[in-house]
């Protein structure tokens, strides 16, 4: 991923008409930051009304989606909270989005630059957008339940899959009115939107595994260009009762403001992406394009960054190969074909001259022992000898990739994952060669509220079930991760009893928790259970949720709905 440091920006000369008012967004961060907007606070219903009303001052279509989620560790553990949708809308149906959550992690915290600035300097944009024609539709969100998982952004995505292809690139605000400085971060894949940024001042590298992770992740996941705006200096004071809108730094917050306009108006053009010609000749991918433009490689689904033609030679076996490239205002090119791959076995682990630094190693038929739960993953490696070093190859999934440069961001699609890396003498000789195995899960996905179950030992063994029914549009390879709430309060002692907790779902899937009452002790806790739910197609998916101790015993169907 990449860094880029923003300060002192003005806006060029074709911007001059955009400026941004500082004590306009101070005025609405000190607003939003009288409203309670944690989880489970009735105040955030008061706060998106608010953020709704300032979208339509402004001239936007104003909408909202409510969601609920569940996750036994919040309290209450079923939530509701929802986004506000602004549309501006241009005079082609190509979108950029513009988001800031306005949700807080901690009750009775203000959230001012975590992220109340966030949410006024967006609404400052659409103001200062206003007069200026744009071929370009702008969508304005304010997401809910960022803090609590990026719930937001998540089903937002999830739930209109027809815009997708249509985004041009997402930006993402997330604490950016402390200190003097902006950072944008972007993928390498997406390295092009820095180029329509006003001038930046400095790169530098950040490693995506200690990457902030806000609503751009849920972006990111999708395959759309995503870049975020933050800065560093409020890490201190984020989540604490000293994020206060007296702290800030609003003159930062509408250099912020210019820049994202800027950035605006610099998409805003029209044309097409270069040319590109595909081809995979005896497994190697080869491609050309003009001007020699920097080429995402995609293979089955996961993308393997930018990388040079030749590079990525495919194992045995069909595959579907996509090389997509940008023009300079986001105008993307994909090419695709059908390839067939070679035979390639990796080496075997050995040495020592090469290390990945993250993950684990499983035995055939295991379970990787890393879940990862980021967008994308940096396939690091790290050179015990490097002046002995003359190549390093990488195999992820069985693809090989030659001269594979550290950290390349991959995004690959969910499931297990396993990563090679190989490295050579002068000679050819093999020095080392370390793998690690992985899983991703939650983006990309779905995640359901599969329901709650509790047990009560209060005044005798009381079990309760609640589940819902879900209606959503069939979408060919879409996962569902079910997730289901188990409350176990242990307010009596229940001699040798348990409480069992269980989800039976399609296909003979069950998944099951039993908590053992110890006497004396006090043995509450909440956890989730949960299965997997790949739909074959249109059509109804049950699930039954169940607790029990002693004679008490509660059970519910939920059920998914695909049309």
């Amino acid at each position: 991923m990449l860094l880029v440091v923003l300060a002192g920006i003005a806006p060029t000369a074709a911007l001059d008409n955009l400026t941004a008012d500082p004590a306009r967004i101070e005025e609405m961060t000190r607003d939003l930051c009288t409203f309670e907007r944690a989880l489970g606070s009735e105040e955030r219903t008061a706060a998106a009304a608010y953020i709704a009303t300032a979208m339509e001052e402004r001239g936007l279509s104003v909408s909202t989606g409510r969601f609920s989620y569940s996750n036994c560790y919040f309290d209450p553990p079923l939530a509701l909270s929802s986004n506000i949708i602004g549309v501006r809308e241009g005079a082609s149906d190509r979108i950029v989005v513009i988001s800031a959550h306005y949700d807080t992690a901690v009750p009775e915290t203000p959230g001012a630059d975590d992220n109340a600035a966030g949410v006024a300097t967006m609404l400052e944009v659409a103001r200062i957008l206003n007069a200026t024609p744009l071929n370009r539709t702008v969508y304005f969100i304010a997401f809910g339940g960022e803090e609590t998982g990026l719930e937001g952004s998540r089903r937002w995505l999830a739930d209109n899959p027809d815009l997708h292809d249509r985004i041009v690139a997402a930006i993402n605000l997330d604490c950016i009115a402390s200190g003097d400085r902006l950072l944008a971060t972007t993928l390498p894949q997406h390295r092009w939107i820095l180029d329509v940024l006003p001038p930046c001042i400095e790169e530098t590298p950040a490693r995506l595994l200690d990457a902030a992770r806000g609503d751009e992740h849920a972006f990111r996941a999708a395959g759309i260009p995503t870049i975020r705006l933050y800065e560093r200096d409020s890490y201190a004071i984020i989540h604490t009762a000293d994020d206060r809108p007296e702290r800030l730094n609003y003159t930062l917050a509408a250099e912020c403001a210019e820049i994202v306009a800027g950035t605006v108006v610099g998409l805003d053009a029209g044309g097409d992406g270069p040319g590109i010609d595909l081809s995979v000749e005896n497994g190697t991918v080869i491609f050309t394009t003009l001007n020699d433009a920097p080429i995402e490689v995609i293979v089955d689904g996961t993308s393997l960054g930018v990388l040079p033609s030749g590079s990525v030679t495919l194992p045995k076996g069909p595959h579907v190969v996509q090389a997509v490239t940008y023009g300079p205002t986001g105008a993307k090119a994909v090419a695709t074909v059908m390839g067939e791959g070679v035979e390639i076995v990796p080496p075997t682990v050995s040495g020592s001259a090469v290390t990945i630094p993250w993950g684990g190693k499983t035995e055939p038929g295991e379970d990787p022992p890393i879940h990862l739960t980021f967008a994308a993953v940096p396939l690091s490696y790290r050179l015990d000898r490097p002046e002995e070093v003359a190549r390093v190859d990488g195999y992820f999934d069985g693809i090989l990739i030659r001269d594979l440069e550290e950290d390349q961001a991959v995004i690959p699609v969910p499931g297990p994952h396993s990563f090679t890396v190989v490295a050579y003498g002068p000679d050819g000789s093999v020095l080392g060669v370390d793998r690690t195995d992985f899983s991703i899960s939650s983006y990309g996905m779905v995640e359901l509220d599969g329901g709650i179950l509790q047990v009560d030992e209060t005044g005798g063994a009381t079990c309760l079930a609640s589940a819902q029914t879900y209606t959503r549009t069939y979408t060919p390879s879409e996962r569902y991760l079910i997730v289901v709430g188990c409350d176990y309060r242990d307010t009596a002692d229940a001699f040798l009893r348990a409480a069992e907790f269980r989800v039976d779902g399609p296909g003979g899937q069950k998944c099951e928790r039993r908590f053992f009452d110890v006497p004396v002790l006090n043995d509450s806790r909440r956890e989730e259970i949960g299965f997997w739910l790949e739909p074959e197609g249109p059509g109804t998916y049950h699930w039954t949720i169940s607790c029990s101790e002693g004679d008490g015993r509660a059970a519910e169907t939920g059920s998914l709905v695909l049309s």
